[in-house]
């Protein structure tokens, strides 16, 4: 982002929205990639989700809805990762 004073805030936000699901995706698809090629294992994978979920969790996040379907997603974005296959 260059900073521009022309954007306004709900810009920004969803500027972050878009960037946060982009990294999510991101993220989920190399480990689905390094699980079928033998180079993640289930608990690796499971650290992964583990470490994008706690700040999820946490108070200051837990009760925003939007945080909860972020969550949500995660969970059914992992749960294809970690299925047995």
């Amino acid at each position: 982002m260059t900073g521009s004073p022309s954007l306004a805030g709900k810009d920004i936000i969803e500027a972050h929205e878009a960037s946060d699901v982009s990294a999510i995706n991101g993220i989920v698809s190399l480990a689905n990639i390094l699980k079928t090629r033998g180079l993640l294992t289930n608990a690796e994978a499971g650290a992964i989700y583990e470490s994008m979920s706690l700040p999820l969790g946490l108070p200051k996040y837990a009760e925003n809805p939007a945080v909860q379907e972020l969550q949500l997603n995660l969970d059914r974005l992992f749960a294809v990762v970690v299925a047995p296959k």
